[in-house]
């Protein structure tokens, strides 16, 4: 009886060494050498100057991309036109007149008051503090026709920058109360202070289709604020002379069928951003030139290839589940693409199951994939079985403290509830061997060790093919900060062991 065992898993273990070595096998010969980089050379080229969202060349970025996606045979997605999801995002220019008035305190814009979202504002309205404007916070409250005050994030410990990604949830939730404004109330040091300081007091960018609800941060170190909303019976707002200009800009995807009947319904999604940070205005030597061009061949030029390369690869060999394909815009301003995407999905998203994204700032280490977000979802064990057969070492996070996770696509995706991990190449540790390259002129094709690039993009490609043919949906491990978003999402009462 236990030769007879022992047999049956020997005679498994071969046919899965054989059908890995054929897919294998077939991921490279559909992506030799040249013909996996042949992309990544074209989007990192000097005549697409930076694929910034801003600049014309993004638009020539992306019909390429609809174009290797049409050669392809790929499926346009309901809604889109010619596989470009279309929409608009806003440039704003924000004035330097403006100004919170509560009782006796007055804040000014630019200097320890922000406006993070909406226009001008000229607004006198009762004012409400609300905690830190959870759902729980605000279940008993009236806040119709109010300014809401609340403090950021979720607790007395959140940094400015964690705290951000809870914004969008308390504006809706605000704007469906009826409320007029939401001001957050940062209290913590003047150094965290600046990071919002400077990207809201320059040009930035907002979907136009975002809330209209306008948001404020307020810096109140002091810790005079509640008090002072308690003791006031209205507070006014005045802001004018923001300057506004639209954007066209698209992403791009399509879609492959898969071969279950059961699993098809489902569908993977392989993800990247092919935006960059376009051209600096003050030229450098770079490698005995003078350069002026942010190339972003690691960021992410890569990425957008390997996406390119599996829509390549599936179209000719479907996995049992569905595969949609997504080259988001507009993450180098804000994860714009990705969250314009989760806001308005082309595919509903209980049919999306798993995101596997893939963005990179560097490399160091040639040896190794690391995926931030290992040990979150599922899907570890197939991620690691993909790096194996080509001679990498799966690892997880490089550097938990610097929130990458929560700073790349993949979190649009995951605020929903979907698991979405993030496919990086190797990095040993964040040192100055990464960030020589991270948004530098000096992000070129030319200083990368190409052979590991290949191997990385096509390990990402088999990692891809084993999550969608395996017959358990992705999940997240229990106990992650969205399981319940899944749970929800996927009406699923308990997460799997």
């Amino acid at each position: 009886m236990k030769k007879t065992s022992l047999s049956i898993v020997f005679s498994f273990a071969i046919l899965f060494s054989i059908a890995q070595t054929n897919m294998v096998s077939e991921i490279n010969r559909l992506n030799s050498f040249n013909e996996a980089l042949a992309s990544l050379r074209f989007l990192a080229s000097d005549e697409l100057m930076g694929r910034s969202t801003t600049r014309s060349e993004i638009h020539i970025a992306a019909r390429y991309i609809s174009e290797q996606f049409r050669s392809f045979g790929l499926k346009k997605v309901a809604g889109t036109e010619n596989y470009f999801q279309r929409f608009e995002i806003r440039m704003i220019s924000p004035s330097a007149n403006g100004s919170l008035t509560i009782g006796n305190t007055v804040y000014h814009l630019g200097d320890d008051l922000l406006q993070i979202r909406g226009f001008g504002v000229q607004l006198t309205a009762p004012v409400v503090f609300a905690g830190f404007g959870s759902p729980a916070d605000l279940s008993n409250l009236d806040v119709k026709g109010k300014i809401v005050v609340v403090n950021m994030g979720e607790n007395d410990s959140t940094k400015v920058t964690g705290a951000r990604r809870l914004t969008e949830a308390k504006q809706k939730l605000l704007q469906e109360k009826g409320a007029l404004a939401l001001v957050e109330r940062y209290w913590q040091s003047a150094s965290d202070w600046e990071l919002p300081k400077h990207a809201y007091t320059s040009q930035h960018a907002q979907v136009a289709q975002d809330s209209l609800l306008p948001v404020f941060i307020v810096h109140d170190p002091s810790g005079d604020l509640p008090a002072a909303v308690k003791n006031a019976t209205s507070g006014a707002i005045s802001v004018t002379g923001n300057q506004v200009n639209a954007v066209k800009a698209e992403n791009v995807m399509g879609w492959v069928e898969g071969t279950d009947p059961q699993l098809k319904g489902q569908f993977i999604v392989l993800s990247a951003h092919y935006d960059h940070i376009g051209v600096s205005s003050e030229p450098k030597m770079v490698d005995g030139k003078l350069d002026s061009i942010y190339n972003g061949a690691r960021d992410n030029a890569i990425g957008t290839t390997a996406v390119i390369n599996a829509a390549r690869y599936f179209s000719q060999h479907p996995a049992k589940r569905s595969i949609l394909f997504i080259t988001f815009t507009g993450e180098e301003m804000g994860l714009l693409g990705s969250k314009y995407f989760a806001a308005h999905p082309a595919i509903a998203l209980d049919k999306l199951v798993f995101n596997l994204n893939i963005d990179n700032g560097g490399v160091n280490d040639t040896s190794q994939i690391n995926v931030i977000g290992l040990g979150r979802t599922s899907a570890d064990h197939d991620l690691e079985k993909a790096c194996l057969a080509y001679g990498l070492t799966l690892k997880g996070d490089p550097a938990p403290e610097m929130g990458l996770f929560d700073r790349s696509d993949n979190v649009s995706l995951a605020a929903k509830g979907i698991p979405a991990p993030s496919f990086g190449m190797g990095v040993k540790q964040v040192d100055e061997s990464i960030m020589r390259y991270y948004h530098q002129l000096g992000d070129e094709i030319g200083n990368l060790d190409l052979r590991y690039v290949v191997k990385y993009m096509n390990s990402f490609i088999l990692a891809a093919q084993y999550i969608a043919d395996n017959p358990a949906q992705p999940h997240w491990m229990p106990g992650d900060k969205y399981e319940a978003a899944w749970k929800e999402l996927y009406g699923k009462p308990n997460t799997p062991k």
